[in-house]
């Protein structure tokens, strides 16, 4: 098992902290924002995740390519693409959103 950390600006005066652990093919993504310690998928995970290091703070930065590697081939990349799919037909509902952000917070916190 491997892990490490990123620090995000965020609304709080204080940084909020990504941890991403990996093990086998299993990605934990985990954030100490309010919506991440409550379970509910936040965009600071998502945005690591794609790759974006806009909010990540400087020392970071390197480690956004790190966890966008380790995203390939897990369960959270799964329900991630699902989820980009979604958003991507203009005739899905707002209950089968809802039910894919439910579905990529559980991966990420598994």
């Amino acid at each position: 098992m491997e892990q490490f950390t990123i620090q995000v600006k965020g609304s709080s005066s204080d940084p909020y902290e990504l941890t991403f652990i990996k093990d086998g093919d299993n990605l934990t993504a985990l954030c100490t924002c309010p919506a991440g310690s409550f379970g509910n998928l936040c965009k600071h995970r998502v945005a690591v995740l794609d790759g974006k290091s806009a909010a990540v703070l400087d020392d970071d930065k390197a480690k956004v390519s790190r966890a966008v590697e380790w995203l390939a081939g897990s369960d959270v990349e799964k329900a991630l693409v699902e989820l980009r799919k979604l958003e991507a037909t203009p005739d899905t509902s707002n209950d089968a959103l809802v039910a894919a952000k439910r579905k990529l917070a559980r991966a990420m916190n598994t």
